[in-house]
């Protein structure tokens, strides 16, 4: 039946308007929308004809749907006006009003084909309408070159684009509404439409360019995954440092969970179904919740407070929000891209599902690892304090009278130490720095996250030998840091001006200092830390490290196992191999009894000279201690020599830590003697002789009363004055608390006597000797009893 024919089926009474109907569709401009396809439009239908609520007024749109039709026209145009001229020529031949307004609805359906689910008529009709895509390969062939031939107005490249875009429209959705539609034209159709994809494409794209929207999914699904594992560890913190047991949930194992399975159902949706609002929906949502939660998180943003540091819950909730956004970028241009021509030829599913796998992971692994060092500059920059100052400390020529220059009330301090910035002291959170002229603080460096420093004693701060840099510890508040964070555990700062140097997170222990590295012990490694050069070397010796001291050009460190031996090592500072070494175990009987951090002592450097100076306990005779000295020049022993009085290790609770100190002309021993009875007064070694040969120069026995018996009071309460005197604070017979001097000319007290201040007056009664702690800063001795900080003229 030709169309003529089916026309008078349905509208006898409307010859006329079937002629024209048929004349409309022999225009010239039509190459595909001719009198064919109207043909197969209708023959589809009366395949469908039982699927439709009513065939008739599906073949009456079909008539009709293309009546009007101008390849230059907007979008929506043609079935538009061609909806408005089937209402009005129907009307006028007595089609009834119901009938009219359904086929003009179903017209304008072919604009979109966007059928809503139940509308019977409108799946038939769009299923005639794109059966065309389903044909064999040379009608569907046919059909591509008639549509060309449509648009040869439009210039090669724009239309590949415009017609790149429309295809992937389709790809991406339910081609046929019916089910019978679905079951047998759906897959031929998608070859059809994916051949010709791969003609549109550009050829020297062809190959890989479709990897590259997949490249861009996975690292969205894996910048999502990243972002889960990023807001769990936000979530599972306390909000502040340091927390109690109950504020810390611990890491919340959801919160991945969730993620991965949002990046597998994202996934899905790409591969399997292909619906675009399944990828651009997410990506909206995504890019919204992340730019909501970066607000609440700088909203929220916690200033720094001392006792109440930032823990890492807002910076990595910052961090988990902007991958929120990012991955909702990842996804918009992954979409977009999957749309364009030269990226459209999608390539095989197992390939294609590799590739995003892959990028997936990567991601995730680079953000969550990208987490951790920023987490670590946030926490490290929302939790210090400090103040730096350009003011040169003050400079008085110092009497040594007794007289007292200055006091003043100080927190609990746990150490203090001489610079030429004056004199350090080391707070629970931090280092402040007091002019030792008047008294006034010049600086301060203290982190909130840090509250137990003041409790590493005199080892808690270490001063270059020249005195102008100055290294302090800081353990983490709770002993412990959040996990993946390395918050420092060193600062190094320029003692006169405030000036944080480096920062260095490290599990051992700082052993010397100065403007260029920082020594450190880890077990049996030696690890120099640049301060304020790139310097970074790592050396492994054979025992654990116990001392080591920084000169000019090499460090020298005494690594120690337990009475098997003791070498002395010199270590080239640029790469921290090995220049030369001493073997104390030929020398010396090095004790089995004792750990080698107790029998190996203190390691000094002579100013000025090319000799290190140290201690070692030997088993001899109940326990010896012996001095000795090394050449770090040659690499020899210069000399050693017993200490009179065997003096013992820390060994019981009236023992002690040896100090041994240096000048230009003298090395000076502060130790005590073997263990006296509990509550007698116990004697302390105080002594000096030659650095160039160990001759002595003089030695005093001081008693100590038994509340100053403490195992740190030989290293913490004496201090070396620069003409090579020591001074100690000690209770005198009359209760006072006065200073004492040891040296060439004896044991002499200083008794305070008032400064010129009334306030000297009455500070001069303050002072006790119950936490006694003497540094030397400018000359000139200051003390802290453990509640008032003091200095002598």
């Amino acid at each position: 039946m030709d169309l003529r024919d089916q026309w008078n089926r349905l509208l006898p009474h409307a010859q006329p308007l079937g002629d024209d109907l048929l004349a409309r569709y022999a225009e010239q401009q039509r190459h595909y929308h001719d009198q064919r396809h109207l043909a197969e439009m209708l023959d589809t239908i009366d395949e469908l004809a039982d699927l439709a609520d009513d065939p008739d007024t599906v073949r009456l749109a079909a008539w009709f749907h293309d009546a009007i039709y101008d390849p230059q026209g907007d979008p929506g145009e043609n079935e538009e006006v061609s909806a408005q001229l089937a209402e009005l020529e129907l009307s006028a031949y007595g089609v009834p009003a119901e009938q009219v307004e359904e086929i003009g609805r179903l017209i304008r359906l072919t604009a979109k084909h966007d059928c809503e689910p139940g509308d019977a008529n409108g799946a038939v009709l769009c299923d005639a309408d794109l059966r065309i895509l389903s044909l064999p390969a040379d009608r569907y062939d046919e059909y591509a070159v008639g549509i060309r031939e449509e648009y040869a107005h439009v210039a090669d490249r724009d239309f590949a684009r415009g017609r790149m875009n429309f295809l992937q429209g389709l790809a991406g959705t339910p081609l046929y509404a019916t089910s019978r539609g679905r079951e047998k034209w759906e897959q031929a159709a998608r070859e059809n439409l994916q051949r010709e994809v791969g003609t549109l494409t550009p050829r020297a794209a062809r190959p890989f360019s479709g990897l590259i929207p997949m490249i861009y999914l996975g690292a969205a699904l894996g910048v999502i995954v990243a972002a889960s594992v990023l807001l769990g560890r936000g979530l599972g913190a306390a909000s502040r440092w340091p927390a109690t047991p109950e504020e810390v949930t611990g890491f919340p194992v959801w919160a991945p969970i969730a993620g991965t399975a949002v990046a597998a159902g994202l996934a899905c949706a790409w591969f399997r179904r292909g619906r675009p609002r399944l990828v651009t929906i997410p990506a909206i949502l995504f890019a919204v919740l992340g730019l909501v939660a970066i607000g609440v998180c700088w909203w929220s943003w916690p200033a720094a407070k001392p006792g109440a540091a930032m823990s890492e819950r807002w910076p990595y909730l910052m961090l988990g929000s902007v991958a929120l956004v990012l991955a909702g970028a990842l996804l918009a241009v992954a979409r977009r891209l999957r749309l364009a021509p030269p990226y459209a030829v999608a390539p095989p599913r197992a390939l294609g599902l590799g590739v995003s796998v892959v990028c997936a992971s990567l991601l995730a692994w680079i953000v969550v690892s990208a987490g951790e060092p920023f987490v670590q500059a946030r926490l490290e920059a929302a939790n210090t304090i400090s103040t730096t100052t350009t003011e040169k400390p003050g400079v008085l020529p110092v009497q040594l009278n007794g007289e007292l220059a200055w006091s003043r009330e100080v927190p609990a301090t746990g150490a203090i130490a001489g610079t030429v910035g004056g004199v350090a002291e080391l707070r629970p959170d931090g280092v402040v720095m007091s002019d030792a002229t008047t008294g006034q603080i010049r600086w301060r460096y203290s982190r909130a996250d840090v509250d137990e420093a003041a409790s590493n004693g005199s080892r808690g701060l270490l001063v270059s030998s020249d005195g102008r840099t100055l290294a302090a510890h800081l353990p983490y508040a709770g002993g412990r840091a959040p996990s993946g964070i390395e918050l420092p555990t060193y600062a190094v700062l320029d003692a006169e001006s405030g000036q944080v140097l480096t920062e260095v997170h490290t599990e051992g222990t700082a052993l010397a200092v100065d403007a260029n590295q920082l020594l450190v012990a880890e077990g049996r490694y030696v690890v120099a830390h640049g301060v304020s050069n790139p310097t970074h070397w790592r050396t492994r010796l054979q025992c654990n490290v116990t001392q080591g001291e920084l000169l000019a050009d090499q460090a020298v460190v005494v690594d120690a196992c337990g009475g098997s031996g003791a070498v002395i090592r010199g270590l080239d500072l640029t790469d921290g191999k090995q220049r030369w070494e001493v073997d104390l175990g030929i020398r010396f009987d090095l004790s089995a009894e004792l750990e080698p951090t107790t029998w190996v002592g203190d390691l000094v450097a002579v100013p000025d000279t090319r000799e290190v100076s140290g201690l070692v306990w030997t088993g001899a005779a109940g326990g010896t201690l012996h001095q000795w000295s090394v050449d770090v020049g040659e690499g020899r022993i210069l000399w050693t020599s017993p200490v009179a009085g065997t003096p013992r290790p820390r060994l019981g609770p009236s023992s002690c830590d040896a100090q041994l100190a240096a000048t230009h002309a003298s090395l000076v021993l502060v130790t005590c003697r073997s263990s006296s009875e509990p509550g007698e007064p116990q004697t302390y070694d105080v002594s000096a002789v030659s650095p160039a040969d160990g001759t002595p120069q003089w030695h005093h026995l001081l008693p100590v009363p038994p509340k100053l018996q403490q195992p740190e009071y030989p290293r913490d309460g004496f201090g070396l004055l620069p003409d090579g005197r020591v001074v100690t604070l000690m209770p005198q017979a009359d209760g006072t608390c006065s200073p004492v001097m040891v040296g060439t000319t004896g044991i002499v007290p200083r008794p305070i006597v008032a400064g010129p201040t009334a306030a000297s007056v009455a500070d001069t009664k303050k002072v006790t000797c119950d936490k006694p702690a003497v540094t030397v800063a400018g000359g000139r001795p200051v003390f802290s009893d453990g509640t008032r900080l003091f200095a002598l003229s």
